[in-house]
């Protein structure tokens, strides 16, 4: 198993979030959760197929990256994303918690456990839940500024972009791809956008950008609990945004 399948997701490994259920990590969800512990879990189970032959989502493969990332350097993983992305990027607004506590504005985030129960706000959850597959919080105007970032290149050398945007098929109807921690859709009219979703206790989120300059994200607050309709939705926002822009650049008018 390479470091490559952990980041395309073609490592075969059991997704610990498949036997980690939202509605137990809502009882609890100041609880402390160990990274090895999550990683255990998954490896409870056996795999989705051997490592290379397939292509299946699994947030267990970006908790192991995260352990490389602190085997390899030395320090946490949320010290190198600080150091290699946050403080060169000047992104104000982004971070790896250590804390249950949002500072500053924000939304709050809601979960409905159960279909009829009642919205939980769960706006306070405890980090270690997500680890290093989906722990950070930032705002809509900093991964707008990464994602623009990282594909100009300022991160990046070319030869390690052009690794990261080397993309297989997942299998999705809708012609998406997966290259390295990073997506590529299709846009209506031709064309792509590269991004990613997000999924936290309580929010949901959409990211996407183009090469030619154009960005958006959008965000709901609410999961567990949400419809299909809600992901679809997310999605059709998303790719309208990143269309009416490139119609406005081009001299269109905008839908």
């Amino acid at each position: 198993m390479t470091v490559r399948q952990l980041l395309q997701h073609t490592s075969g490994l059991p997704d610990f979030l498949d036997h980690l259920k939202p509605q137990d990590v809502v009882e609890d969800p100041l609880a402390r959760h160990d990274t090895r512990d999550l990683v255990d879990l998954a490896l409870e189970h056996p795999p989705v197929f051997e490592p290379g032959t397939g292509w299946d989502y699994s947030n267990t493969g970006y908790l192991l990256v995260g352990m490389i990332i602190e085997r390899v350097t030395g320090h946490t993983y949320g010290a190198q994303i600080r150091e290699r992305v946050i403080e060169p990027l000047h992104l104000r607004e982004t971070y790896v918690p250590r804390g249950t506590a949002v500072p500053g504005p924000h939304p709050r985030g809601y979960a409905q456990p159960g279909e009829g129960a009642p919205l939980l706000d769960v706006t306070r959850v405890s980090p270690s839940v997500g680890g290093a597959a989906g722990s950070m919080i930032s705002s809509g105007t900093d991964v707008n500024r990464f994602l623009a970032a990282l594909l100009r290149g300022e991160l990046l050398r070319p030869a390690e972009l052009r690794e990261v945007m080397t993309v297989r098929p997942t299998g999705n109807a809708d012609g998406r791809a997966y290259g390295l921690g990073l997506e590529s859709r299709p846009l209506p009219g031709g064309g792509l956008y590269w991004g990613h979703t997000g999924d936290f206790l309580g929010y949901e989120t959409m990211a996407g950008a183009t090469v030619d300059g154009r960005q958006a994200t959008v965000m709901v607050n609410l999961g567990p609990g949400s419809s299909d309709a809600q992901s679809d939705d997310l999605e059709a926002a998303l790719r309208t945004a990143l269309s009416a822009c490139r119609s406005s650049a081009s001299g269109a008018p905008a839908p």
